[in-house]
């Protein structure tokens, strides 16, 4: 498959090896659901798209011109926050050209119709051995309607040129000039409670752990609810130890996007999971 072979694929049509293309977001949620896995629909946006953006735009030699003023490696905090502004002000504020935008809304309008979404990144590189940037890139909840979810995929784009991307870039000496940036487009859960679990604890390779919020999971994964977390022997799955913070917000829908609201008394008594689930979990 190569960059203009398809520029939005379904996950569950995405084939094997297009990590290259897709990022490693979007080849994951791809193998889970050619594995039989309950994934909530996904669409991939390729590379492909973000280049030919950039380029019928004018955009990417604007970016080397604000990269080409100064070596990276030379730059002050202060000058690489300007140039990422800069440059992340012309993803805003340029639309995606009528060629390529009707591409795209060919399968993202009847693929999501009536439906709220997440607009996530998935950078080439993003979940590499080497590197992590969790965190780094941005992604976008509860956007509902082919327009915004189109704004909200350039709002993606230009995260790729924030000042924290650039900086960690620089650190690890990958080659900033040639980032791009895929897209995942998933249709969202609006679940009660939202929680993640590590198969293995990062601290102990002998436990696993489940951290799980009421509301959203945007408030846990941003740190903006402190999560209940449950420490559990990998190899008997007893829960080993369980951390219960003061539960007092959760971060729920609101029109387009979130807002974090006060928990009501019957929740903020009791953990998200009863023990039952974490077993399950």
């Amino acid at each position: 498959m190569t960059e203009e072979d398809s520029l939005v694929v379904p996950a569950g049509r995405l084939p094997e090896g297009q990590g290259h293309l897709f990022g490693g977001k979007a080849s994951s949620l791809a193998r889970m659901a050619r594995g039989g896995l309950q994934v909530p629909r996904a669409a991939c946006i390729s590379t492909g798209a973000y280049n030919r953006y950039v380029d019928a735009t004018g955009i990417r030699g604007r970016i080397l011109l604000e990269l080409n003023r100064k070596e990276l490696e030379e730059m002050r905090w202060e000058e690489m926050w300007d140039a990422s502004l800069r440059i992340r002000t012309l993803f805003n504020t340029t639309p995606i050209p009528d060629d390529l935008r009707l591409e795209m809304a060919a399968v993202l309008e009847p693929f999501f119709a009536g439906r709220s979404v997440v607009v996530r990144s998935s950078a080439i590189g993003e979940d590499a051995s080497n590197a992590s940037f969790a965190g780094i890139h941005e992604s976008y909840v509860n956007v509902s309607g082919l327009d915004s979810i189109l704004d909200h995929v350039r709002l993606v784009w230009a995260s790729l040129w924030s000042d924290g991307a650039l900086l960690y870039r620089k650190e690890l000496g990958l080659q900033v000039e040639e980032s791009a940036m895929a897209v995942v487009v998933q249709e969202m859960v609006l679940g009660e409670r939202s929680g993640v679990a590590f198969g293995v604890s990062p601290q102990r390779p002998d436990q696993a752990v489940i951290e799980a919020v009421f509301g959203l999971n945007q408030g846990l994964v941003d740190g903006t609810v402190e999560p209940d977390r449950w420490l559990l022997d990998r190899t008997t799955g007893e829960v080993q130890s369980h951390h219960q913070p003061r539960r007092e917000k959760a971060v729920m829908p609101w029109h387009q996007g979130v807002h974090l609201e006060d928990l009501p008394p019957e929740k903020s008594g009791q953990p998200p999971l009863s023990g039952e689930e974490v077993t399950k979990v």
